[in-house]
């Protein structure tokens, strides 16, 4: 049997425990064979706060979520049941009054993958944590323009980049700024 992923549901906020605590139990019940990795897929989000400073945050994908690639099985199924903050596996039946391990989802490893490039994404440039609509006026915190103000002309959420019209020497300019660049008004 090979390893497959499958979706733990976990008390939120508690991810990290809960995989620490599968690796730390992993070294001593010797089961590292059957399962080979945990992740908790996050992204890294940049929140503008006051003083035009910047802070840098982790948020995790799927809060009370964590992914498991192993062998599962009848042990490896109680192993993983019985981690302190571990509500189970999502979806799986129980037959026999013992756990249907063929029940139970597999993610694909495509899912997975793009998953993981999502992770890398995230990790090489920060996401905003503030959106932007058309017309919305903002100030310009950072680069040549700072302290000018202005109003949203475009958004463009896949660059994270605005377009912001602001008046230059008594004419309106459309200049491109980072989110990172503007705070809201």
């Amino acid at each position: 049997m090979s390893k497959k992923w499958y979706v733990v549901h976990t008390n939120t906020g508690f991810e990290d425990k809960v995989k620490s605590y599968i690796e730390e139990k992993l070294k001593m019940e010797g089961l590292g064979a059957d399962v080979e990795e945990v992740l908790i897929p996050t992204e890294t989000v940049v929140e503008p706060i006051k003083g035009g400073k910047k802070k840098i945050s982790k948020r995790k994908f799927f809060p009370g979520y964590i992914l498991v690639n192993m062998e599962l099985n009848e042990v490896t199924w109680h192993f993983i049941r019985d981690i302190p903050k571990v509500i189970g596996f999502v979806g799986g039946k129980l037959k026999d009054g013992k756990i249907d391990t063929g029940s139970v989802p597999v993610i694909e490893e495509s899912e997975i993958d793009k998953i993981k490039t999502q992770v890398e994404e995230g990790t090489l440039k920060p996401k905003p944590r503030v959106s932007f609509e058309k017309g919305e006026t903002i100030k310009v915190i950072e680069g040549p323009f700072a302290n000018f103000s202005g109003v949203i002309d475009d958004v463009n959420f896949d660059k994270a980049m605005v377009k912001v019209m602001v008046t230059i020497f008594g004419r309106t300019t459309p200049i491109q700024l980072d989110f990172t660049q503007v705070e809201k008004t």
